[in-house]
């Protein structure tokens, strides 16, 4: 007899008008389907770019986001395909008036053989190893102009990515490097029992 009245006693408390647990279920779900899929996707996008942004603000090796060339703001020039590039006549220009900072991405031995006068020796393929003594040497308020062995060498480019992530905006490239620059007949330091300034070298 209780049980039949506890019984009673549960039913009077649900309401007809309420869903149960299986009932909310289908009900949310119908609500979902009448959300345009469009719409679903663009919340989806916008989490996940939130997302990434946040990581990107935590993380110390995060892309600095900033003004490109040309004033395309919010557009990481990390990002670019290609670095601004100047030819050996512009380089000449540059470095006759004192106006750049020549950066040779070039391996060790080939600087010390023969470099552009005046360029900082910064070898691209041991970057890791010697960003933390080169960073003083290459101020953020003067323009640089990398340079590396010639058509097929992308160390300079790689170079000029790699200081844009550490904040550097005035970075731009000699088109063809050293190969260029001595068949424009610049000027190079070359050492006393120096040679040719090394073969080309790749990425």
């Amino acid at each position: 007899m209780s049980g039949s009245l506890q019984d009673k006693q549960t039913s009077s408390q649900t309401c007809s008008c309420c869903p149960t647990g299986q009932g909310l279920k289908w009900l949310l779900r119908g609500a979902a389907l009448r959300v345009p899929h469009t719409l679903r996707a663009a919340c989806l996008l916008l989490v996940a770019l939130a997302g990434a942004a946040v990581y990107n603000a935590a993380n110390p090796m995060g892309i600095p986001w900033g003004p490109s060339p040309g004033g395309r703001v919010g557009i990481p020039r990390a990002f670019e395909s290609r670095l601004p590039q100047i030819d050996a006549a512009q380089a000449l220009v540059l470095q006759e008036a004192g106006d750049a900072l020549f950066v040779d991405s070039r391996d060790e031995e080939d600087y010390e053989r023969d470099h552009i006068g005046g360029a900082v020796n910064a070898p691209m393929r041991k970057w890791v190893e010697i960003w933390p003594d080169i960073e003083s040497e290459l101020p953020k308020n003067r323009l640089l102009v990398l340079y590396c062995y010639g058509a097929h060498c992308g160390l300079s480019t790689r170079q000029g990515k790699e200081l844009l992530r550490q904040g550097y905006d005035n970075v731009i490239v000699l088109d063809y490097g050293w190969a260029t620059w001595t068949e424009h007949g610049g000027p190079t330091v070359q050492h006393p029992d120096g040679h040719p300034g090394g073969e080309e070298g790749e990425d």
